[in-house]
């Protein structure tokens, strides 16, 4: 009895270990991990609960986004658009940090948003909309992990052919 709870208990931190490297790893790894899927990543996050992750990468000359289970090789959610169905968005002042990319698959539009607000906080997070961000109707707002964040939406996007949206 004792040699199979000892044999359980090994078993069971076995697994967690093996399955933190799934789950929150570090960014520099995320962004290893993720070069090799893309031409060039532009955002990555997991959920705060991490078993979720978004995923935007330019593929030229488009853009895919994937959201599913973390670590998942097919996910739930996987596009491919044309660069001018997406835009980014950027401002930055004294007060807060925001960066935006947007993609728009038909009348659903998927919103990243990421920064520091007001407080000095990262944030991160994923918004879907029936129509645009600014008319249409607020399907989800989901958190993410700013720990998990691989933020490259930057002005450079423009030399991909990557529209600039009007100032935030």
């Amino acid at each position: 009895m004792q040699s199979i709870h000892h044999s359980l208990l090994l078993f069971l931190i076995t697994t967690t270990f093996s399955l933190s490297g799934v789950y929150a790893q570090t960014p520099d790894a995320l962004r290893k991990k993720n070069e090799l899927r893309c031409e060039r990543l532009v955002f990555y996050a997991q959920t705060v609960n991490h078993k979720k992750e978004v995923e935007i990468c330019l593929v030229s000359p488009s853009v895919s986004y994937s959201f599913g289970k973390t670590g998942a090789p097919n996910k739930e959610m996987e596009l491919i658009v044309p660069t001018d169905k997406t835009s980014y968005a950027s401002q930055n002042n004294q007060v807060i940090r925001l960066q935006e990319f947007t993609v728009k698959n038909g009348n659903t539009t998927y919103q990243v948003s990421a920064g520091t607000n007001d407080e000095g906080h990262n944030f991160a997070t994923l918004d879907v909309y029936q129509g645009t961000e600014q008319t249409g109707k607020h399907l989800a707002e989901i958190k993410l992990d700013p720990k998990t964040m691989v933020n490259n939406i930057d002005h450079s996007l423009a030399n991909e052919g990557i529209p600039s949206a009007p100032d935030l």
